[in-house]
This record gives structure tokens, sequence and C-alpha cells, in this order.
């Protein structure tokens, strides 16, 4: 199965890199960080399943 990081960004087609973010910044106040991969150019960022999962609970 193909992850996010072997995906390039929808808006400028960049590959993805991943990225821990403070779960805070993205309005999640009860995790400390969230794994995301994240567009180095044009700061996209896109959710794995693993990080919806986290969400989810």
């Amino acid at each position: 199965m193909t992850s996010e990081y072997e995906l390039d960004c929808a808006n400028c087609g960049t590959s993805l890199t991943r990225r821990e973010v403070p779960a805070e910044t993205l309005g999640f106040g009860a995790l400390d960080s969230l794994e995301v991969a994240e567009c180095p150019d044009c700061g996209g960022r896109y959710f794995p399943e693993t990080t919806l999962e986290r969400l989810e609970t």
C-alpha cells in the first residue's frame, strides 16, 4: 500500500516529508504531537491513516 510519504504534494508536486507537529497547532490539545506528511515548498499538510486513527480515539 502506498503511504502519504511516497506521494507528491497535490498543490505543487513536490515530494512530501514526514514531520511531527504539536497537536495544539492543529487544534487538538489532548495529544502531544501528530505525524503529518508536509510539503517543504508550499507547506501543504496531509494526514496519514495512523494519525487519523489517533484523532478518532
